[in-house]
């Protein structure tokens, strides 16, 4: 297995991320356990993820504490509340008929209630305590869910760059193949209207008539309208066939084959192409001898 590309392909970020599915998830899982580079970069992916999000730790601002303190009042007991009463704790003999007299008077009692404003302090202090903490994980919650959104578009970003690079560096290897190979020959394509700036070079290769063509700069056509390619034989042109303008793709190999060829030339047709060409929708023309 090639780690190397394994490892490059992005993956084992969106593991340390939690975005894969379950089954990539397994799959990670099961080759950092057997290839010890993938395990080491995927410790790396962790360490790096880890002190990202340290960086972003903040710890509560030491004035809330202050102020939630200042805020509580503790009082004593009540003084009628501090002592039993001393009739409770003589005891007398109470006769049969006796009426049972309440403790307490009606005012001692009421006095002798314990508050609730005390009780309501407290718990109003700990909501606020718990409602400014929850306020704080909230914020936190909130600024790591952009911080992951933002490595995540980072990641996407970097994943196209990659791609791209990869084709360009497929197209780049495919025509350097072309020019290594014996009997081809380079015929630049020059615009027929000096006042355009649509330019193509032409691959043909002498020995096997292959025909491939690098784009420059033609632009895109209307989607009523298709390029196509023409192989000047003996003064008469020949169809090479259409091709398309696609992103990223920059070398076109053609289906026709010329072992004899005068000029190239390409044309602006209606799509599907024309059985001879539009004289004047050419777009660029090049000689083989030139």
């Amino acid at each position: 297995m090639n780690t190397k590309e394994y490892i490059e392909s992005g993956i084992l970020e969106e593991y340390v991320l939690g975005t894969v599915s379950p089954q990539e998830k397994r799959e990670v899982e099961c080759l950092s356990s057997i290839y010890p580079e993938i395990r080491q970069e995927l410790d790396k992916l962790s360490v790096a993820l880890e002190q990202y999000a340290e960086t972003l730790r903040r710890d509560p601002p030491s004035e809330v504490k202050a102020r939630l303190l200042n805020e509580l009042e503790f009082g004593g007991a009540h003084p009628e509340t501090a002592e039993a009463p001393k009739a409770f704790l003589d005891p007398i003999d109470e006769p049969a008929d006796a009426v049972v007299q309440p403790l307490y008077a009606d005012d001692e009692f009421k006095n002798s209630r314990p508050t609730y404003r005390i009780t309501w302090m407290v718990a109003a202090s700990l909501g606020l305590i718990v409602l400014v903490f929850a306020y704080f994980l909230y914020s936190q919650l909130q600024s790591s869910q952009q911080t992951l959104s933002s490595l995540r578009t980072a990641n996407e970003q970097l994943m196209n760059e990659v791609r791209e690079f990869r084709a360009r560096q497929a197209q780049s290897d495919q025509l350097l193949a072309i020019l290594k190979e014996p009997g081809t020959r380079v015929i630049r394509l020059n615009p027929a209207d000096s006042t355009t700036t649509n330019l193509a070079t032409v691959y043909w290769n002498t020995s096997t008539g292959q025909v491939s063509l690098e784009i420059d700069s033609l632009s895109q056509p209307a989607e009523t309208q298709q390029y196509q390619l023409w192989a000047i034989v003996d003064g008469k042109p020949v169809d090479a066939g259409v091709f398309e303008l696609e992103e990223g793709v920059k070398l076109v190999h053609q289906t026709h084959k010329f072992l004899r060829v005068h000029a190239f030339a390409i044309t602006l047709e209606r799509r599907g192409g024309n059985p001879t060409p539009t004289l004047s929708a050419m777009v660029v023309v090049g000689n083989v001898n030139s």
